[in-house]
């Protein structure tokens, strides 16, 4: 059975961000990447004569600068919100991209977290639908809200989701 979905996007005001101790989580992980780009440029100009080097340090300043650059720029372009019938995501730096999940949709909730959002207290909020392969990330959010996100929406009936 299909159920009609609210179409109107929230206000600016109904999304939410999220935690800022994300933007940690991505800093690290940009920079253990950044590492392993640096260090593969390191051999690389050991390995090949003049340009090759000074095209490896290229390759190596934009890692360097773009693991410090793009946490902050990330964080500032992702927005979510619960509504009554579904969940609005919206993410992306320089594609934009809203994901919108209905209740109605829903096949289960999970939460997960690495090594560095347990750490700091966060946890990835993740929405299976019914399509095959189908799920959305929330990341970033503080354990005990991605908790509480998790178990409302494990309680949603999706026959009795309301318009």
């Amino acid at each position: 059975m299909l159920v009609p979905v609210r179409t109107s996007p929230p206000a600016d005001t109904d999304l939410r961000p999220l935690d800022p101790r994300v933007r940690t989580v991505w800093w690290i992980s940009g920079a253990i990447s950044a590492g392993i780009v640096v260090i593969a440029a390191v051999v690389v100009a050991l390995l090949v004569p003049s340009p090759g080097g000074w095209i490896a340090g290229g390759i190596a300043l934009v890692a360097v600068v773009s693991a410090a650059l793009v946490p902050p720029l990330r964080y500032s372009r992702w927005r979510y919100a619960v509504r009554d019938d579904d969940i609005w995501v919206r993410q992306g730096i320089v594609w934009r991209t809203t994901t919108v999940v209905p209740f109605s949709r829903l096949q289960f909730v999970d939460t997960s977290q690495g090594p560095f959002d347990r750490w700091l207290g966060l946890a990835s909020l993740v929405l299976h639908t019914a399509a095959v392969g189908s799920e959305t990330t929330i990341p970033g959010l503080a354990e005990g809200e991605a908790e509480q996100l998790r178990e409302r929406l494990a309680d949603v009936d999706p026959d009795v989701v309301s318009i």
